[in-house]
């Protein structure tokens, strides 16, 4: 008999139905019984089924954002934040099952022919603030435009919280600086990078910036 809590998109554990429920390191997920016998899962199908878990707890929050940051390699069904999670399973998992982690440096939230950011560099010089510069290399490379949109995105893995902008500065500025909440003092954050088109047609391979200890 399995336990079943919050509604329809709540968490459960045990079996409900032709369902099982599972909870590992924080995280919700379920699999489908096996249709005939007690076959059990091999130690592979069971290490996809925790890295698919732990992608998908990754990148649900900021779907919209990768929706967006993989628009160009959506198709028919395969939705941007699709192949983020597909993209983060295969790129962006280490670790030995069961201890698989998000390797943070190998993380994309976009991807596409934009010139990227060169000589990214983040820090925190006041208290919950953050302050990101970068070269502007439309000055250098014919594709990159001064007003392509900067996407910063900022995650504070203490606390599994996100914030990201699109758009408050671009390009050519070479620097935006992000107020933070103020609970998050003394926490690390892991800081990306990327640019769209002012039109939003194309965008750039994201970079990671650098882990952050905030003021």
């Amino acid at each position: 008999m399995g336990s079943y809590e919050r509604g329809i998109l709540g968490s459960f554990s045990g079996k409900v139905g032709s369902v099982v429920g599972s909870h590992w390191r924080g995280i919700d997920y379920m699999r489908s019984l096996p249709r005939k016998g007690n076959r059990s899962f091999s130690q592979a199908q069971q290490e996809q089924q925790l890295k698919f878990a732990l992608a998908v707890n990754f990148m649900k929050p900021i779907s919209s954002l990768v929706n967006l940051g993989f628009k160009n390699q959506a198709k028919q069904r395969l939705t941007g934040y699709n192949v983020a999670v597909q993209y983060t399973i295969k790129k962006a998992i280490t670790g030995v099952f069961p201890d698989f982690v998000i390797d943070y440096p190998k993380v994309q939230i976009s991807e596409g022919p934009v010139p990227p950011s060169t000589n990214a560099a983040a820090e925190s010089t006041a208290a919950a603030t953050l302050h990101v510069t970068w070269v502007n290399n439309a000055l250098t490379e014919t594709n990159a435009m001064g007003d392509d949109q900067v996407i910063l995105l900022v995650y504070n893995e203490a606390k599994s919280r996100y914030l990201y902008t699109v758009g408050d500065t671009i390009r050519e500025t070479a620097e935006q600086e992000m107020t933070l909440p103020t609970d998050f003092t003394g926490d690390t954050v892991h800081v990306y990078i990327s640019f769209v088109r002012r039109d939003g047609s194309k965008l750039a391979n994201s970079t990671y910036v650098s882990a952050v200890v905030i003021l």
